[in-house]
């Protein structure tokens, strides 16, 4: 009885844990309409390569996070120790 016990707590974890590796993984729904057959698609562009900056104070980094507003952001704090 006890063995079933364990087998069953460790499926619940197993379906557990794909599920949220699932829903991690998937991607967003699209917000505009699929194009029609006519429709030429849009060309991909490259994106430039993310650079890495030393900031000096936080009026810099501020001016930096304002100046890419509606642009996904992320700010990295690296410390030696």
């Amino acid at each position: 009885m006890l063995k079933r016990i364990h087998v069953l707590w460790a499926r619940f974890f197993v379906v557990l844990l794909t599920l949220v590796l699932v829903a991690c993984g998937a991607p967003a729904p699209a917000t505009t309409s699929a194009p029609t057959a006519g429709a030429a698609l849009p060309q991909a562009t490259a994106t430039p390569a993310p650079t890495l900056t030393d900031l000096h104070s936080p009026d810099e980094l501020k001016a930096r996070f304002n100046q890419d507003a509606g642009i996904p952001r992320i700010i990295l704090l690296v410390s030696p120790t």
